[in-house]
This record gives structure tokens, sequence and C-alpha cells, in this order.
């Protein structure tokens, strides 16, 4: 759906989005020990292509994703940090701050599915499946090794899913090819 304002809320909704991914990916290169250059190409090279893809979607071709139902937008986001709070307290009293980051994942993950169905976008839905698969999944896996596999593992689900929903919105089309219908 085009519209004539640009869209700086959705905007700053998804470069957040793209910083939970980075550090998400952060903290799997610090458990693997990665070096910092390294590190810094893994987070660097999606994050900025992301965001300028973002950036040309909402701002240059005013073309945003927008909730068809914004109670149900608002209610995950209050959920979301309810779950987060949870999370950090259950973790802290139980001596248990390892789990911290693949709980958080869990709930991350959780918030997205319902979330699609309030952007009516089964990306978002599969996205936050997978996210809650891999940090299910990390917790099996001794220390340091399942903050490896919920850091980058939730930060490729979400780099990914963030790429197909710029896919699916036209972004990756030139201005001639978008204009263009095939017969």
């Amino acid at each position: 759906m085009m519209t004539e304002r640009k869209n700086w809320r959705g905007l700053l909704t998804d470069c957040a989005g793209l910083a939970f991914a980075a550090l998400w990916a952060a903290r799997g290169a610090q458990a693997a020990m990665l070096p910092t250059a390294l590190t810094v190409a893994i987070l660097a090279i999606p994050t900025v292509l992301l965001v300028l893809g973002f950036i040309r979607r909402d701002l240059v071709l005013r073309h945003p994703e927008i909730s068809l139902d914004p109670k149900l937008t608002r209610r995950i986001k209050i959920l979301r940090f309810v779950g987060i709070f949870i999370a950090a307290s259950w973790t802290h009293a139980h001596h248990r701050v390892d789990l911290f980051y693949p709980l958080l994942g869990a709930i991350i993950g959780l918030s997205y599915i319902p979330l699609g169905r309030a952007l009516r976008e089964p990306v978002h839905i599969v996205m936050g499946g997978a996210i809650v698969l891999i940090s299910g999944l990390s917790m099996l896996l001794p220390e340091p090794h399942h903050l490896e596999v919920a850091g980058f593992g939730t930060a490729i689900a979400i780099w990914a899913g963030s790429a197909i929903r710029l896919w699916c919105s036209g972004v990756f089309l030139t201005p001639d090819m978008s204009s263009t219908t095939l017969t």
C-alpha cells in the first residue's frame, strides 16, 4: 500500500529489530570468541544493507507494513516487555543468568507470531517460529554453545525474515521494474 506520508515509526521499529539481531549476533560471536574484525563484518554487512532497504521502503517508496489490528500490535509490545521482565527476574532469582538470552529469544520469537497475524504477514509467523525453535534447541546445549546457537540463529532468522519482507514489498525492484506488469 502506497501512502503520501513517510513512515518514520515503521522505520524505527524495523531498525530496532535489526539492532536486536545485531546484539544477538554479537553475543554469538562473543561466545564463539571470534576476532573483532570478523564480528564487525558479520554484524555490519547484513544490518547496513537491510537498514538501507527499510529506508527505501518506508521513506522513499512510502510502502510501509501497516498493522491491520493496532490493538493487538500494542498488546504484543506490552506483553513482550512483561515477558522480558519475568525472564530476567526468574533467571536472576534462580541463578540461571546463562539462560536469559535463550529465554529472551523465545519471548521475542513468540511475540512475532501474533504480530504476523496483526500485520497479516506470514513472514513474521515463520520467523517467530524459527526463533522459538532455535532458542529452545539452544537451551539443550552446554554453555557457551547455547549462546552461539541462540545468538547466530536468532540473528540469521531476523535478517532472513527482514530480507523476505523487503523483497515482498518490492524494495529490490528498480523503478522501471516496479511499474511494469506482466501480461
